[in-house]
């Protein structure tokens, strides 16, 4: 029925039922609001149209869209002949090692196919109480650079200069792809390039607040180049971020032992602090834990504490204490926990220690002696995955 007529039959209804002249009022008002309401939609999209705005926000769009299927092109090998499997096949791929402090410097070098030295860092390893991180990426990757302002960066790996491996180096040698600005430091790197298949990014900081944002505003993130801090308090500060699917797990390690387990789907949108850390404590590592793989955690003596991922709980409290992975008489003795990571058949680790040696160990073969052949305290430690599991990984979330 159309308007005119809807008109007509009220009409007609107020003379014959008076008293139901005040509800054909409303009935009226509320359509003659629906109607303006409406009739601003449209102005506004003209004027949009006319002065060119919504043009700018589709080309937008485009870029953005362009910007991740160039990623993804270059994370699956970049020939449009092959498929994913055979891109992925046709070449190994050598993985890559970064090493990086707060002030934004980065060293980048190969991780070769045998385990031993790769180097050492010359230098100061401590700034502003933060030692030096490890991640290993792949030489297509782009990297997001989160700073403890909230603010980001991106760069490409390949445009990071490759260090000689087997020297020793020192931080003025370092790469500096995005510097940090007054009074914040370089909290992580992010390898960026699986975000097209990705549900969320997730960020973590050192009390363990924990905050997820949608994917889908990654268009919105990059061209303003802000994430977000991630924290509720102001002794707090960004720590981590990586990005997820809603079926995965995210788990929490801290300094001090404990260990907790995050269903990504019930996480919030802002941030929430999940875990109760003593005043000493904060969160060492945060990482996701699929089914398939195992937990490898390690204290600065070079112990190492293997367990299944089956071990790791879902809390079921807003905030909570998490599992304790060393008794309280080994706390009293001083262990502590330098970092963990998830890894699966055939991977490696990368460690690097307080005398700036960066080693890598098999990671079956330092799970089995339970302790590092190192004569200096840990630092830090990443995962370097197997050229198989590598293109495994990406093909099945392709």
């Amino acid at each position: 029925m159309t308007l005119p007529d809807k008109i007509d039959e009220w009409i007609k209804e107020a003379e014959t039922r008076p008293a139901s002249a005040l509800t054909i009022m409303r009935l009226v008002a509320n359509r003659m609001r629906e109607l303006n309401e409406r009739n601003e939609e449209l102005l506004a999209e003209n004027i949009a149209l006319q002065d060119g705005s919504r043009v700018q926000d589709y080309q937008k769009r485009i870029v953005h869209l362009e910007y991740q299927l160039e990623m993804l092109k270059r994370r699956l090998g970049g020939d449009p002949g092959l498929s994913a499997l055979e891109s992925l096949t046709e070449e190994t791929e050598t993985a890559n090692i970064l090493v990086y402090n707060v002030r934004g410097q980065v060293l980048r070098l190969e991780a070769g196919q045998a385990s031993g030295r790769l180097g050492r860092i010359r230098d100061e390893l401590a700034f502003n109480g933060e030692w030096p991180r490890v991640l290993s990426v792949s030489e297509q990757d782009e990297l997001l650079l989160l700073f403890t302002s909230g603010r980001i960066g991106t760069c490409p790996v390949a445009e990071v200069p490759l260090s000689e491996p087997g020297s020793e180096w020192k931080w003025a040698e370092a790469s500096l792809p995005n510097e940090p600005h007054a009074g914040e430091l370089l909290a992580c790197i992010m390898p960026l390039s699986n975000m097209p298949l990705s549900d969320y990014f997730l960020q973590t900081s050192r009390r363990g607040c924990v905050k997820k944002t949608m994917t889908s505003l990654s268009e919105t993130i990059l061209s303003k180049n802000y994430l977000g801090k991630g924290t509720i308090q102001k002794a707090d500060q960004a720590f981590d971020a990586l990005l997820c699917q809603k079926n995965d797990r995210h788990a929490i390690l801290t300094y001090e032992g404990r260990l907790l387990g995050l269903d990504v789907e019930s996480l919030p949108y802002s941030a929430e602090e999940r875990i109760r850390l003593t005043a000493s404590d904060y969160v060492v590592a945060s990482f996701v834990l699929p089914q398939e793989a195992s937990l490898l955690c390690l204290t600065q003596t070079g112990k190492v504490v293997q367990r299944e991922a089956s071990i790791l709980e879902l809390a079921k409290s807003p905030l909570a204490r998490g599992q304790a992975l060393i008794s309280p008489a080994r706390l009293e003795q001083g262990t502590r926990f330098v970092g963990a990571v998830p890894v699966r058949d055939g991977e490696r680790i990368a460690v690097l220690d307080a005398d700036g040696n960066l080693n890598l160990y098999e990671a079956r073969t330092v799970a089995g002696a339970g302790t590092l052949e190192a004569r200096a305290l840990a630092l830090s430690i990443g995962v370097v995955p197997a050229p198989a599991a590598q293109a495994n990984q990406t093909t099945n979330k392709s």
